[in-house]
Formats: structure tokens, sequence, C-alpha cells
């Protein structure tokens, strides 16, 4: 073995050839290829050691019943205070400042092996426990042959083992009198409206504002329409005067038929008007569409396709 602490070190041990009833015999008796090796490189441990090397424990792994590793073990029929078990766990020399494994030899030089299996106790199984049903729901037709259901609740789980739990609805058949006519196998089921979604087809505008010169331009023609339309409407109006309107409830100020107070509250709403042009955002409205389920349901409850309902069924949303 070496002389310095840490790794570095080797050990060598005797490797002779051996009879079959236990005495030595020549080296090439044996097979040179399956000879063990003489020598091994090790780590020397030095007391200083002890700081830079520790076990590190795993976790307890879940409890196994000892009739499942032991073959001749038998389960027990009746559980009473439970089921004797092991549980294991991984126990490993690292080095204390990264966690890298090392050589077990080396802690155990300081400390014995933890141990890696211990006993427990396994709880006997718990089955699930459910609460009693609901009252029938009222029939799903009010003619014919219907359905009623129940529901019931699971009020502990199953554990450690236990039986799990039965069905929590029940169905059965209900007729609450003889339908007039005759009566359809099958009915309509709706579900609720989905979202409004955009139609895929036609795609929407984004809203837009025009351009300063295009703007400017359109506001420019728009004027002039409405001055066009001014001076026409003032020609035709005086010609309308000048034929037979005599009766005059307004005041003529310089050649006008319209009072002062009159001529103000029309130019503020043209003012107004002319500013409300100016912010002016074209928008292009998009037509959606909501999609909702449609289920075709047989009078015994199971779903059939939707050409085994007809257009005169009674729909049930």
């Amino acid at each position: 073995m070496g002389s310095e602490c840490g790794p570095g070190g080797s050990q060598s041990r005797a490797v002779w050839c051996a009879h079959s009833e236990g005495w030595t015999t020549l080296h090439t008796n044996c097979q040179q290829s399956e000879r063990p090796s003489n020598q091994q490189s090790c780590f020397r441990v030095c007391d200083w050691h002890k700081e830079l090397y520790d076990w590190q424990l795993g976790a307890w792994n879940q409890c196994v019943p000892v009739s499942m590793r032991s073959a001749g073990v038998p389960r027990p029929a009746v559980c009473t205070r439970g089921e004797e078990g092991i549980q294991t766990r991984e126990v490993g020399c690292v080095h204390k400042s990264d966690g890298v494994p090392a050589e077990d030899a080396i802690c155990e030089y300081f400390e014995p092996k933890p141990r890696l299996e211990q006993a427990c106790l396994i709880p006997c199984p718990r089955d699930c426990v459910v609460s009693e049903f609901s009252p029938w729901t009222s029939c799903s037709k009010s003619c014919g042959m219907g359905l009623q259901n129940r529901l019931r609740w699971v009020l502990a789980p199953p554990l450690f083992g236990g039986s799990a739990c039965p069905n929590l609805t029940e169905f059965r058949t209900c007729q609450p009198g003889p339908c007039k006519g005759e009566e359809s196998l099958h009915s309509l089921r709706v579900g609720p409206w989905g979202p409004c979604m955009g139609s895929p087809i036609r795609q929407a505008r984004e809203a837009r504002e025009p351009k300063p010169e295009r703007k400017a331009k359109r506001d420019r023609q728009a004027r002039q329409e409405r001055q066009g339309k001014r001076r026409k409407n003032k020609e035709k109006k005086e010609v309308k005067e000048n034929k037979g309107q005599r009766v005059k409830d307004r005041v003529r100020v310089k050649g006008r038929m319209r009072d002062p107070e009159t001529r103000e509250l029309i130019k503020k709403k043209r003012t107004r008007n002319r500013q409300n042009r100016q912010g002016l955002k074209f928008w292009d409205l998009q037509v959606g569409y909501q999609t909702r389920e449609v289920t075709c349901v047989h009078r015994s409850g199971s779903t059939a396709a939707l050409r085994s309902a007809s257009t005169s069924l009674h729909v049930h949303a």
C-alpha cells in the first residue's frame, strides 16, 4: 500500500492454481485467460478524511409484504392488525462538497454502513365507502318510454389495496303514460351555444384611416359639392319667393331669409359636422357564427346516428 493519503495506492493479493480437492497445483494446470488480477488500486484513508466523506441516506421505499418476497410465507386470509412488510433504501458513501459517489470503504473506516432494510407494518385494506342513492329524477319524457337516474357520492376512497368504488349512477326506464299517436324511439338533445367565431371564408378588414393627401382631396370635393347644392337650393328658393310667397315670417338681413340666431346655429352645426368627418374611420363589420352539439338519443339512453331522428321529434336542451 502507498504511504500517502488519498487515491493512488495499490493493493496486492496471492493468486494460485488449486485442484478441485483443495491442494495446490502448477499454474499451467489452470486457464491463464481466467486468472484473477493480483493487484488493484486503492484509496488510503487518513483521519482528516472524516471531514470530507460521509454516508448519504436515501428515502425508505414503499412497504412490501413479506409474503411477496418469500415464496413459502402464506398471506393471512383475514387482516386484523395489519400485515408485516419490509422497506428498503439506498445508502452510499459520497464526497460532502459535491455529492460525488466514493468507495464505501472510505466511510466504513470511520462509521459502519447504515442498514439497508427495516421492518414495517402494512395497514389492513380499506374498501371504498359511498353514500346512499339520491331520489330518482323525473322521467325524461312526458309520455311513452323514458329514463330516470339517481346518483351517489364517494365518502372515502379505497386505501391499501381495498376494493374499488361501485358505479355512482343508476338508470331505469319509466313510462308516465301512453302517447297520443305513434311514439318515436329517438329524440334530439342539444348542448349550449359555443363562443362567436369569425367566418373562415370572409376575412375582416382592419380599421384604416385615409392618407392625408387623399383625405384632403376628398374633403375639398365634398366641400365643393355642398357649396354647389347650397347655391342650387338658394336659386330654387328665390324662384319660389318671386312667384308666390308673400308672407315673410323672418326679417330680411342682407338679402337672406334667416335671422342672426338661426344663421349662428347653422354655422355651428356645419363646423361640428366638418370636425366629425375629419376624424372618421372606416370599419367593415364581420358576421360570425356559433356552434353547438346536437345528439340523437335512443329512448334506452344510448346515442345513435342523427339520421335516426326526424325534425318532428322533441328537442331536449
